[in-house]
């Protein structure tokens, strides 16, 4: 039975409060003797709340109205968050670039403007997206995910893939998701860099 490639390929991009993630989940982060300091529940309509928020003894952190939270990870890079009634408000993490300290957001709310400008640029992924001939003559299908850094320029860095499906398909996700042109992400009345994760599905249709 042959098998044909269905379109391009399939970008499935959700227009989220946060970033382009697509499905939910729960990201939890212990403290060095193991206690629980945190677990956010990450919905799939892109709203992210802390279902917990503890201090290394234990003890209860979580309190009502806005407010700010900060840490170090092991690897002493600075991440913080701005909750609002036990919802993620922002979230971002701060990084070295070019010898200055950089904020990358990996959460905020996105006007509907930014919502379709975000959408457009990813829809152009599907100009630029080869479904791998290995892929295809194996009948293999699936999700690729890369993650990647919208700077304040608009330029894209750190770009890589999340999965291991093989057959050349997360190097096809990556050269594609290089000629993605993104408007510089405006926050609370400034530019900021803002890291993404994007979905991207492949299929073959079976004739």
């Amino acid at each position: 039975m042959k098998k044909q490639f269905l379109g391009a390929a399939v970008l499935l991009v959700m227009a989220l409060g946060c970033s382009l993630q697509s499905k939910a989940s729960n990201d939890t982060v212990y403290y060095k003797n193991g206690a629980i300091r945190f677990i956010i529940n990450k919905g799939d309509n892109g709203t992210n709340t802390f279902v917990q928020l503890n201090g290394e003894g234990g003890e209860n952190l979580m309190k009502p109205g806005r407010w700010s939270y900060n840490y170090f990870d092991s690897r002493q890079i600075q991440h913080g968050y701005t909750i609002q009634d036990n919802t993620v408000a922002d979230a971002y993490w701060i990084r070295q670039r070019n010898g200055k300290a950089d904020t990358v957001f990996t959460t905020i709310t996105y006007s509907q403007e930014q919502q379709q400008q975000l959408a457009d640029a990813t829809a152009s992924l599907y100009a630029n997206l080869k479904y791998p001939f290995k892929a295809k003559e194996n009948g293999v299908n699936g999700t690729v995910y890369v993650s990647f850094v919208v700077n304040s320029d608009g330029k894209i860095s750190e770009l890589e893939p999340m999965t291991k499906l093989g057959y050349g398909l997360e190097e096809a996700a990556v050269d594609a998701a290089k000629q993605l042109k993104f408007t510089p992400v405006a926050y609370n009345g400034r530019i900021v860099s803002m890291y993404f994760e994007l979905p991207v599905k492949f299929l073959l249709q079976q004739q």
